[in-house]
């Protein structure tokens, strides 16, 4: 089985996207990157592809015919790392806003015994985010307030987007059922994950607003995730979570 995946969706990040990909193949553990593009106009899939042959076999691309979107994205990611056997499989964001070096704490917390779902938190220690506006801040840390409010799910950083799954997780969802695209969908996976009986734990990281190229948030995927939890947890009242505790003995026996 392989070891690392690190799944980076981009659109327009030509600025950016050379240098995270170096500075993810210079860490002292092997990451595997696939970068999913949805028809990037500024060239972006061009310049991944000009570096896999430097980076045969350690680097993967698919290319999309649209922006369809963050959670489809990573959905489409999921399956490929199940598909081809990798057994940790990241989150990241291509403008460095996530430290390729926490990589390696995601990684290490994710081998503990009882946890499956390890997560970048801004705000487990505080609010740990470097040049966002104020209310910018305040609407990502008081989401995540009310995420906890309304589903009781035990995470600081609800929306964070700076994650490590076991595959365990990602065999156990059904992939095709999570519809949501935006915060709502990094919502709704830990969510899922959660009510599974998944262990989860969040590790303290130092977000950076991006530099380079341009932020792809919207009042609309904010919007999405207020309504989108209310919904998210009216549904789970209908449905049956079968515990993964068969599956946690299967991932401390490979550990």
């Amino acid at each position: 089985m392989k070891e690392n995946l690190v799944i980076i969706p981009t659109y327009n990040e030509r600025e950016n996207i050379e240098d995270i990909i170096r500075a993810v193949f210079l860490l002292s553990e092997r990451f595997e990157i696939l970068i999913i593009d949805d028809n990037s106009p500024d060239g972006t899939a061009e310049i991944v592809k000009s570096l896999q042959e430097e980076y045969s076999g350690q680097l993967h691309i698919i290319e999309r015919l649209g922006k369809l979107g963050l959670g489809t994205a990573y959905i489409e990611g999921f399956k490929y790392a199940l598909k081809h056997n990798y057994e940790y499989i990241f989150e990241m964001d291509a403008d460095f806003s996530h430290n390729p070096l926490d990589l390696l704490e995601l990684l290490k917390a994710c081998k503990k015994p009882d946890i499956q779902l390890t997560i970048g938190s801004r705000y487990k220690t505080g609010v740990n985010v470097v040049n966002w506006p104020m209310g910018r801040v305040l609407m990502s840390y008081m989401a995540s307030k009310y995420v906890k409010f309304i589903t009781g799910l035990p995470v600081y950083d609800a929306t964070a987007g700076f994650i490590c799954y076991h595959r365990s997780i990602l065999e156990t969802i059904k992939l095709e059922e999570i519809k949501f695209i935006g915060y709502a969908f990094q919502i709704e996976m830990k969510f899922t994950a959660w009510k599974y009986g998944f262990g989860i734990e969040e590790v303290p990281i130092i977000f950076t607003d991006r530099s380079k190229g341009v932020s792809k948030m919207s009042k609309k995927i904010f919007k999405e995730a207020i309504f989108g939890v209310i919904q998210m947890k009216i549904k789970s009242w209908f449905k049956k979570y079968k515990p993964a505790s068969e599956l946690k003995t299967s991932q401390n026996a490979t550990a």
